[in-house]
């Protein structure tokens, strides 16, 4: 099963189901290249979101 990481959602599972596969690319296509507003690192997230999967991560457990 291949591997699929992105700075909206993190690690991708079950990507073997055509599905999920489409919308991982339909996220892909529809990122673009921004600061995350909470580490400042340049990802790619959709253009509605602010902070990238890490720092939604840490928030989600306390941090930041």
């Amino acid at each position: 099963m291949p591997t699929y990481y992105d700075d909206n959602y993190g690690h991708w599972t079950d990507t073997d189901d055509p599905d999920v596969r489409a919308f991982y690319h339909k996220v892909q296509n529809e990122s673009v290249r921004k600061a995350c507003n909470c580490c400042g690192r340049i990802v790619r997230i959709r253009p509605e979101y602010a902070i990238c999967n890490s720092c939604a991560d840490a928030q989600e457990r306390g941090g930041y």
